[in-house]
């Protein structure tokens, strides 16, 4: 019999250079970068984060606690981790082919988000995130001839575009006089938005034919752009008086059409939470 590709039940197959198989191909799952150890990367940047964070405000020297006016913006990064919703065929196709498990698309995120004042309770946002994971995965039920396994890495990013309104629910702070305005040393917010999320899905390395069982070398890969909606709720704790330290937690709702080697299956859900803590500079 020919080497090939070995179904653990004793299917053998030949393999040969092949073409995307068919449009409906199912594609390939896999098993978490870091031996399923993600949660530990995100919560030692985030953990070592907070510390410097605090470490600042404790050697942090007296200085005036008030501004000149209500600020009239503010620069925001923040940092924390996602958890994918992971709930459409695709992924269903990945769990049921290939060692992979949805909770391997949870992954760090990143973002930026600029505010601009139009009420003392509310701002108007623009913001941008990234996330990406790396998977390493095998075949469940088939094998090389020759008993190795047949691996494939599965990479998801997006890169989502939002606007938003921010709501806060206890004061920004308070005027003292004409000219003197006394910033809040925390405060409570709500907010919702909505935008464009673009994606990458791609998978490379070796791949089975179910037709005839044969293994092929390929990359598959789908673009493509998306609406999402989001809301979130958090808290900012003040470190100066035009410095704050925020918390917080965001939902995303999104979808988007798959292409390429991945034509056959219904939308790619990108849905999520985030919960991140990041660092706030007003202006």
């Amino acid at each position: 019999m020919d080497s090939g590709v070995r179904e653990l039940s004793s299917k053998k197959g030949t393999r040969g250079p092949k073409r995307l198989i068919s449009n409906n191909l199912k594609m390939a799952r896999h098993v978490h970068l870091y031996y399923k150890s993600g949660m530990r990367i995100p919560t030692i940047v985030i953990l070592g984060f907070l510390a410097s964070l605090l470490a600042h405000v404790a050697n942090a020297q007296e200085e005036t606690d008030f501004l000149f006016g209500i600020p009239r913006g503010a620069i925001s990064i923040r940092g924390g981790y996602m958890t994918a919703s992971a709930n459409s065929a695709v992924y269903d196709f990945f769990a049921e082919t290939l060692t992979i498990e949805k909770g391997d698309f949870n992954t760090p995120v990143f973002g930026l988000d600029v505010a601009l004042v139009v009420h003392p309770r509310i701002d108007v946002l623009v913001g941008f995130e990234l996330s990406k994971s790396t998977t390493r995965s095998e075949y469940r039920d088939f094998e090389e001839d020759d008993g190795s396994p047949i691996r494939q890495t599965t990479e998801l990013s997006m890169y989502p575009f939002s606007g938003s309104v921010k709501f806060y629910l206890t004061p920004r702070g308070r005027d003292i006089s004409r000219f003197a305005f006394v910033p809040s040393k925390a405060r409570a917010y709500v907010g919702g938005g909505a935008g464009l999320v673009g994606y990458r899905l791609a998978q490379t390395g070796d791949f089975v034919d179910f037709v005839d069982l044969a293994i092929f070398t390929e990359e598959f890969k789908s673009t493509g752009f998306g609406t999402e909606a989001h809301a979130f709720f958090g808290v900012d704790v003040q470190l100066k008086p035009t410095t704050y330290l925020s918390f917080e937690g965001r939902y995303m709702w999104a979808d988007a059409g798959l292409s390429g080697g991945f034509v056959g299956f219904d939308s790619i859900d990108l849905s999520g939470l985030r919960i991140t803590a990041g660092i706030s500079f007003s202006f």
